[in-house]
């Protein structure tokens, strides 16, 4: 296995615990107060980055991809709190797998990055799964009626626009990272989240006084892992293709989903699930 395919592999195990610990958070804080203090450690950990080693960064190419980033970081972010809070985590990190596809497409046209036609088969293997997660029966005919069940459903409809978003997130932090080094982005998107969070929702943050320690503890223990997550996909798109990145990170995900759904929340552990699992972890393997 090669390192480029290894860091990929520890990001998208820092994201699907960083799922995980996300919606047990929003138990005790609401997605705007536990958006604004991810941002604040990794202003922290980013600045304290730029401050003992050296940085760039070249404004005038930065700034257009860097402002439409932080706009959607901030947008998606809490579409996806919102949809993991409403609905079982099983259902609706699955539908994040429509993101390598979305990838690819976005890759080709901005970053000139082409997969192969087996890797592209890859990435249909995965949405395959995904839709069979939602099916009632595994048949074609089902798997079909799926795309109808996410449309009904308003947490599926949210996470299918995170999905589009989240899409072309790596993109964009691809093109940043080509004007600017890993350390200064971080810094400058952290910051520029936070800021505009702390103005919207500074009131919310007066709850985070009347939390127990193990609470507080478990919020914390989020914003590190979501800190290390996101510090690990910066350099995983430097080193891969995004699209190969993004299926990776995502069929972690899905197994993930279905694992710590059954565990954490009692969600049901069915027979299409399994399948999907089998369909997505196959077209990570085509992929790779």
């Amino acid at each position: 296995m090669s390192f480029s395919i290894l860091i990929c592999l520890l990001s998208g195990f820092f994201w699907a615990v960083f799922d995980l610990t996300r919606k047990l958070s929003l138990k005790y804080v609401g997605s705007k107060v536990l958006l604004l203090l991810f941002t604040f450690v990794q202003i922290i950990i980013f600045l304290i980055w730029c401050l003992k080693d050296t940085f760039y960064v070249n404004i005038a190419s930065y700034f257009i991809p860097g402002i439409i980033l932080i706009i959607l970081g901030i947008f998606s972010a809490l579409l996806f709190l919102k949809s993991i809070k409403e609905s079982d985590l099983s259902l609706t990190i699955p539908l994040l797998s429509f993101s390598p596809l979305f990838s690819s497409l976005f890759s080709f046209i901005f970053l000139d990055e082409e997969l192969s036609k087996t890797q592209y088969l890859g990435v249909f293997s995965i949405i395959f799964g995904t839709l069979s997660l939602y099916s009632n029966a595994f048949n074609i005919t089902q798997i079909f009626k799926s795309v109808i069940h996410i449309t009904k459903n308003q947490s599926a409809k949210l996470m299918l626009l995170v999905a589009l978003c989240w899409s072309i997130t790596p993109v964009l932090d691809k093109m940043c990272l080509k004007h600017s080094s890993i350390n200064i982005h971080g810094f400058i998107q952290a910051f520029a989240t936070f800021f505009i969070l702390f103005l919207i929702a500074m009131k919310q943050l007066l709850i985070l006084r009347e939390l127990k320690t193990k609470y507080l503890n478990l919020i914390f223990f989020t914003v590190m892992i979501g800190t290390f997550a996101t510090i690990s996909q910066f350099y995983a798109i430097l080193f891969n293709f995004v699209p190969i990145m993004e299926s990776i990170k995502r069929a972690i995900g899905q197994f993930s989903a279905v694992l710590f759904g059954s565990l954490f929340f009692d969600e049901k552990f069915s027979l299409q699930k399994i399948i999907g699992i089998i369909f997505i972890s196959t077209g990570v393997f085509i992929i790779i």
